[in-house]
């Protein structure tokens, strides 16, 4: 079941775009979208409504999770139907913004736990990084809870398209 999450709008995620430690990226480009039956009166809307299920999950065609979207355009007139499936599939174009990080960038984000053996941060207040103490129980700069961060990303994990990050060398913003 998906948790509901409110992501930013279009023109929150369209202003972080120039700050390098957003790792979001804006892409335009096209979408397959499969609607249920009960979209055959209201298309638009089934789109947006399958567009907001996919916020926050990784996609092999963004190369990244979706944050935001805008300009949907349904490309063709027709769906398609596949085999004996209900579902009505339709590629649309639309501009999207995803978050994109890379292992080397600095991301921003705000710790939302401390613990003896890492800082826990979320990133867009959805993606989970941690970055981890050494081995002698400290990180390298002194973090409380619900202060802003950043910190350079390591390593990248996806499971169930669910992205979260490893990092190292936070600091306090």
């Amino acid at each position: 079941m998906r948790v509901s999450m409110d992501f930013m709008s279009y023109k929150q995620a369209l202003q972080l775009c120039n700050d390098p430690r957003a790792g979001l990226a804006i892409i335009s480009g096209e979408q397959l979208i499969s609607l249920p039956p009960k979209y055959l009166d209201c298309i638009g809307q089934g789109v947006k409504e399958q567009l907001d299920e996919m916020k926050g999950f990784y996609s092999e065609r963004l190369l990244g999770a979706l944050i935001a979207y805008s300009n949907i355009k349904i490309l063709g007139d027709k769906g398609i139907l596949l085999d004996d499936s209900p579902y009505i599939h339709l590629k649309i174009q639309a501009d999207f913004i995803v978050f994109q990080p890379r292992v080397g960038s600095r991301l921003r984000g705000c710790v939302n736990k401390t613990s003896k053996a890492h800082v826990g941060i979320l990133v867009h207040n959805f993606f989970n990084a941690s970055v981890a103490h050494d081995q002698d129980g400290h990180v390298e700069e002194t973090v409380s809870k619900d202060e802003d961060c950043e910190f350079t990303v390591t390593e990248l994990f996806l499971h169930r398209n669910h992205l979260s990050l490893r990092g190292k060398n936070i600091q306090r913003l």
